[in-house]
C-alpha cells in the first residue's frame, strides 16, 4: 500500500474512533409507579415517580448519544413519555403523545423509547397521558453540546415546578365546574426546585466562576420569574435554541419553556444572597396570591450572612428582541392556519377550551396509525375525526400559525416536532392591532406564552413528516380540549415510517383493545360519515370574553382574598 493511502486510512480510522468515543448509549430502566412524597414536613400526597423515587432524577447526555428508556407501567392506568422539545425526525412513534402518536403503555406493560439525540440544549421528559405531568411524572433532560459556543466553568440545573396539595383529577373537576364560584376558587401551589421547596434551595457559588444556570418550567400551570439579587443574568438559550447574549435582571419561563443564563459569581465570600423563583398566574385573578414569592439562597460561605440588595425585578426580555446564533432569516409563509382560542360553558354545562370552536377529543385509533394505514385517504382531514381538529400540511411548506387568544388569561402554546419563528405579537383588544414585529432573524422556540387578549404569528418549515400536536401546555387546559393536530406530509409518513414502527408498539395497542388501522373510529371503510360519532362535546353556547369575568371582584370578596 502506498504511504499516502496508508496515511489516509489511518486518519479515517482515527476520526471514526473519535466519533465512537464521543457517542454513547444512555440506557435507563424505568418503573413508572406511585410514590408517597412528603413535602418537608407539611403534607404528604401521592406522586408518580420512577423506581420508587420522587422527585425523578434528571437525565444528562451529549449530542450524538442514543437515549434508550425501557419504561414499565405500574400505574392503574396507561402512561406515556414525551421528550419535550426533541424533534423525533423519522421516529414520530417515539414522541409519546398517547392516542396521537402511540396507544400508550398499558398497565403492567413495557415500551422502549429509542431516541437518537441530534439536538443539544435544555429539554424535559414528561407524561402525555391525561394529567400525569401535574402529578409528578416529569424530569429534566439536558443534552450537552461537545462544541459549546459559550464558555462557563460549571452548570446548575433548576427544574421549577408548581406542586399542589390535591391530585390533578380533583383540580380538573374544579376547573370543569360551570359554577364560577367553584371554578375560580383559588388553588395555591408550592414552588419546588427539583423536588425541594424553593425557600429551602441553596445554590453554591465559588467566587469568580461563571455558571450556566438551566431553568426549566416543568410545572402544570404557573409561570416562574427567576432573578438573583446582586447578580446580573446573561440569557444565551431559549427552548434549546442558542441566542446572542442578552443582559437582564430576570427571566420568566412559562409552563413548558426553558432558558439558560450565564451568571458570574462575585469575587468575595463575605455575604450570601437571595435568588427569586416567584410564581405568577393570570388565570385566577386573585390579588393576594399573585405573585407567590419564593426565595432561595446563593451561598458563598455557610457562615456568611444574607445580604439583601433589592427585591425581585420583574423586567423581561421580549422574545421578539432575541436573535438566534444560527442567523436563519425570516421565512415566507406558504400556508396560513388561524386558530382562535376560546373557553366557555358548553351546552352540557361543562367548562371547556377550544380552537375555532372545536374542543379536542381523543380518537379511537392513534392519529399516526390512521395516517399510516388509510392510503390516499390520509390526505383528507375527515378520516382523523372532527374533534382532533386536524390540519394537513405539505412537505417543506412554510406554515404560518396565527393564534388569537380570546381568553382573559395567558396560554403557553407548544408545538411538537418543530421550533417556530416568532414573527409578531400584539393586542387584539382594540380595533387596530398594536403589534411588535421580529428582527430579520427571528428567534425560534417550541413554546410561546400569549397573553390574554393578545395574538402571535408563528412560522415553521414542515420538514419533519409526522403527526404533531399544537396545544396549551397548562395541563388542565389540555384536559379541557385546548389542542389541535398537524398531520405533516401523509405520503412521507407512509413511505418513511410505516415499516419502522417497532413490534412492541402494536402489541401495546392490542393489549388495550385499540385498533392499529383505520380512521379515527377504527373503520376500514372510506365512508367518513360515521366519524360524527366521535364528537362527545357539544358546541359551546357562549364564551368568556378577553376580559376578566365581571364578578371576579365579588368572588374575591366572598372568599376574603
Amino acid at each position: 500500500m502506498k504511504p499516502i493511502l496508508l496515511l489516509l486510512l489511518l486518519l479515517v480510522l482515527f476520526l471514526a474512533s473519535c466519533v465512537a468515543v464521543r457517542a454513547a448509549v444512555v440506557e435507563l430502566f424505568w418503573d413508572i409507579e406511585y410514590v408517597d412524597y412528603r413535602m418537608e414536613g407539611m403534607f404528604t400526597r401521592q406522586a408518580i415517580g420512577i423506581n420508587g423515587q420522587w422527585p425523578i432524577p434528571g437525565v444528562v447526555a451529549n449530542k450524538g448519544d442514543t437515549l434508550i428508556i425501557h419504561a414499565t407501567n405500574k400505574l392503574k392506568e396507561p402512561a406515556s413519555l414525551h421528550s419535550h422539545g426533541l424533534f423525533q425526525n423519522g421516529t414520530n412513534f417515539y414522541d409519546g403523545a398517547a392516542m396521537v402518536t402511540e396507544c400508550g403503555i398499558p398497565m403492567n406493560g413495557t415500551f422502549t423509547y429509542n431516541i437518537a439525540l441530534k439536538q443539544a440544549g435544555t429539554y424535559w421528559i414528561h407524561s402525555h397521558f391525561k394529567s400525569q405531568t401535574a402529578d409528578g411524572l416529569r424530569t429534566s433532560l439536558v443534552i450537552r453540546d461537545p462544541d459549546e459556543v459559550y464558555e462557563y466553568d460549571d452548570e446548575i440545573v433548576l427544574p421549577l415546578e408548581d406542586w399542589f396539595r390535591e391530585p390533578a383529577k380533583v383540580l380538573i373537576n374544579q376547573f370543569n365546574n360551570p359554577d364560577p364560584h367553584i371554578r375560580f376558587k383559588p388553588i395555591v401551589p408550592y414552588a419546588l426546585i427539583g423536588g425541594v421547596c424553593a425557600n429551602s434551595k441553596r445554590i453554591q457559588f465559588v467566587p469568580g466562576k461563571t455558571y450556566r444556570i438551566r431553568l426549566l418550567n416543568i410545572g402544570a400551570s404557573f409561570d416562574f420569574h427567576f432573578s438573583m439579587e446582586a447578580h446580573m443574568l446573561r440569557l444565551i438559550e431559549v427552548d434549546g435554541v442558542m441566542v446572542k447574549e442578552r443582559l437582564t435582571h430576570g427571566v420568566t419561563v412559562g409552563t413548558g419553556q426553558r432558558a439558560s443564563v450565564l451568571v458570574t459569581a462575585l469575587n468575595t465570600t463575605a455575604n450570601n444572597y437571595v435568588f427569586h423563583a416567584d410564581m405568577y398566574t393570570d388565570l385566577l385573578q386573585m390579588p393576594r396570591y399573585n405573585p407567590l414569592n419564593f426565595t432561595g439562597t446563593i451561598e458563598y460561605s455557610p457562615k456568611a450572612r444574607i445580604k439583601r440588595e433589592r427585591s425581585a425585578v420583574w423586567l423581561n426580555i421580549n422574545d421578539l428582541d432575541l436573535e438566534p446564533l444560527d442567523g436563519d432569516p425570516m421565512l415566507d409563509a406558504d400556508k396560513v392556519v388561524t386558530l382562535d382560542a376560546y373557553s366557555g360553558i358548553f351546552t352540557d354545562q361543562s367548562f371547556r377550551h377550544s380552537f375555532n370552536n372545536v374542543t379536542y377529543a381523543t380518537p379511537k385509533v392513534p392519529t399516526l396509525l390512521t395516517a399510516m394505514t388509510m392510503g390516499s385517504y390520509a390526505n383528507h382531514t375527515d378520516v382523523y375525526g372532527k374533534q382532533t381538529n386536524t390540519h394537513i400540511i405539505k412537505h417543506l411548506d412554510v406554515v404560518q400559525i396565527v393564534v388569537n387568544n380570546h381568553d382573559y388569561y395567558s396560554h403557553p402554546f407548544h408545538l411538537h416536532g418543530h421550533v417556530f419563528q416568532i414573527i409578531e405579537m400584539g393586542s387584539i383588544r382594540t380595533k387596530e392591532r398594536h403589534a411588535k414585529t421580529a428582527l430579520d432573524t427571528p428567534v425560534k422556540r417550541d413554546t410561546v406564552v400569549i397573553g390574554g387578549g393578545h395574538y402571535a404569528i408563528l412560522r415553521f418549515r414542515a420538514d419533519n413528516p409526522g403527526v404533531w400536536l399544537f396545544h396549551c401546555h397548562i395541563d388542565f387546559h389540555i384536559m379541557l380540549g385546548l389542542q389541535m393536530t398537524f398531520v405533516e406530509a401523509p405520503d412521507k409518513i407512509q413511505s418513511r415510517m410505516k415499516h419502522k414502527v417497532p413490534e412492541m408498539y402494536r402489541e401495546n395497542c392490542v393489549a388495550q383493545g385499540i385498533k392499529t388501522t383505520g380512521n379515527a373510529l377504527g373503520s376500514e371503510a372510506v365512508d367518513l360519515r360515521d366519524l360524527d360519532q366521535l364528537d362527545p362535546s357539544p358546541y359551546p353556547d357562549r364564551f368568556e370574553s378577553a376580559d376578566p369575568p365581571s364578578g371576579w371582584k365579588l368572588i374575591s370578596y366572598i372568599l376574603q382574598v
